[in-house]
């Protein structure tokens, strides 16, 4: 199958495909829109078009109806610099912009081609293009195929009409197309809640809709557990991605959801998802180094980043930047360290924080402070110095908000002073009531 149409004919029309606060959508539903539209889609066949859904259920139905119809699709997450739009366009060479108006397919013309109206008698190889994260430079924009974005998804439709999965990751980013692919292609239901809701509203929505399998980053497992809505989840699959999973977040949620299989990706916009750890440990086994698995190959090279090689080597860059090396290997940009039997993640080298010429990983340290037991949630980075040039600096959740502030910060900088060198203890531990994430879930990394 080389695309979603071609998966979406294979499922039972009456099951429920998309599920948002206001409208419900069958497998049925979709193929009528798309039948609807097909006088449009005939002349979008094989031109290059970037969807503007302005909604995370609109963009959903878009790429049911695009996949396999345009030559290239380009994703534009919302936090994307609007100043980076035109030089996108011209990269992809974008003809259309794309929205729904009343599940009526409407577009405006980017660059004046003529598109001859074609039949649609067999879909084509789209290729999607996504930017990378670029957390700390300009995105780049990477090419992977249905193939290579679908190489670890389960395609057992009888399976698949048993979950109903919540999406909570931005649908523009790797992280949310996965979960839009894994629901859609296995027949399940996507239960879509909407960025803008407060937690208390989005859990309501995915429990009232009947939600049994939920994939989210860490920082929002966090937020859920501290919730009395978390109670009423019963979730039989979970997944972590996107951010580090410690042992702390994993434990709560076995203790909270004891009866789920809890799963934590590894998965990136270059790499695609390279492996998945379902033991209940953080970090990876040094096994997964020794030889393939799951059809990919993993490294750590000597100055402590991992690099993976994908079976097939589906994903590009746009631009002429080099992917892979010589032997096929990705550098994933991530430094681990390896203890006895185990794997563990530091932190993205080029987040490090510079402190007097010392490294400091703003991850390890929230691990440290995570493990303390006092605390929910922590939020760690830099901040400019006149004096010192970095600093770094934390902020905080305490689990009991009632506890005396001034004992607990002895009592957590004591604790860090027994795990970390002294560099990286923080010099600002400063107590808030909320950390800031994207809308994908992660919390949002700036120096300050």
């Amino acid at each position: 199958m080389n695309s979603i149409y071609d998966c979406i004919q294979n499922i039972p029309t009456s099951r429920v495909a998309l599920i948002n606060a206001t409208r419900t959508y069958t497998f049925e539903d979709i193929l009528t829109i798309r039948q609807k539209n097909m006088t449009t889609l005939q002349g979008l066949q094989n031109t290059a078009v970037v969807i503007n859904g302005r909604n995370r259920s609109e963009f959903a139905l878009l790429l049911s109806l695009l996949d396999g119809v345009a030559s290239k699709i380009l994703f534009l997450p919302s936090d994307i610099d609007k100043a980076l739009h035109k030089q996108y366009y011209k990269q992809v060479k974008i003809v259309f912009e794309l929205y729904l108006e009343n599940d009526v397919l409407k577009y405006t013309t980017v660059l004046q081609n003529k598109v001859e109206k074609n039949t649609i008698s067999t879909t084509i190889a789209t290729e999607w293009i996504i930017p990378t994260s670029g957390t700390t430079n300009i995105p780049k924009l990477v090419s992977h195929t249905f193939s290579s974005l679908t190489k670890s998804t389960k395609f057992n439709v009888e399976l698949g009409g048993h979950y109903r999965w919540g999406l909570v990751f931005d649908i523009y980013r790797f992280s949310g197309i996965q979960v839009f692919l894994q629901s859609i292609l296995s027949g399940s239901t996507l239960i879509v809640v909407d960025p803008a809701q407060s937690m208390s509203e989005m859990l309501t929505l995915l429990i009232n809709k009947g939600c049994n399998a939920l994939s989210a980053t860490p920082s929002f497992w966090r937020k859920v557990l501290m919730t009395k809505e978390s109670n009423d989840l019963k979730l039989e699959r979970i997944t972590l991605g996107g951010e580090i999973a410690d042992q702390n977040v994993l434990q709560a949620l076995k203790q909270k959801f004891k009866t789920a299989k809890i799963t934590h990706i590894y998965a990136s916009t270059e790499v695609g998802v390279g492996f998945s750890v379902t033991d209940g440990k953080e970090g990876f086994p040094t096994s997964y180094l020794d030889g393939k698995l799951s059809g990919i190959k993993m490294k750590v090279s000597s100055d402590g980043l991992l690099w993976i090689a994908p079976s097939e080597q589906g994903q590009k860059y746009l631009s002429p930047d080099r992917m892979y090396d010589e032997e096929g290997y990705i550098n994933t940009g991530d430094l681990v360290e390896i203890k006895g039997d185990r794997v563990y993640f530091l932190g993205r080298d080029s987040g490090a924080i510079n402190v007097g010429g010392n490294k400091v990983q703003p991850e390890e340290v929230e691990q440290i402070l995570l493990s303390s037991g006092f605390l929910s949630s922590a939020y760690v980075y830099a901040k400019k110095n006149p004096m010192m040039g970095l600093l770094v600096c934390a902020d905080v959740i305490p689990l009991n908000d009632n506890s005396d502030k001034k004992e607990l910060k002895a009592k957590l900088l004591k604790h860090c002073r027994e795990k970390l060198e002294g560099f990286k203890v923080p010099a600002i531990l400063k107590f808030v009531k909320e950390l800031k994430t994207t809308q994908s879930g992660k919390l949002e990394r700036k120096l300050k």
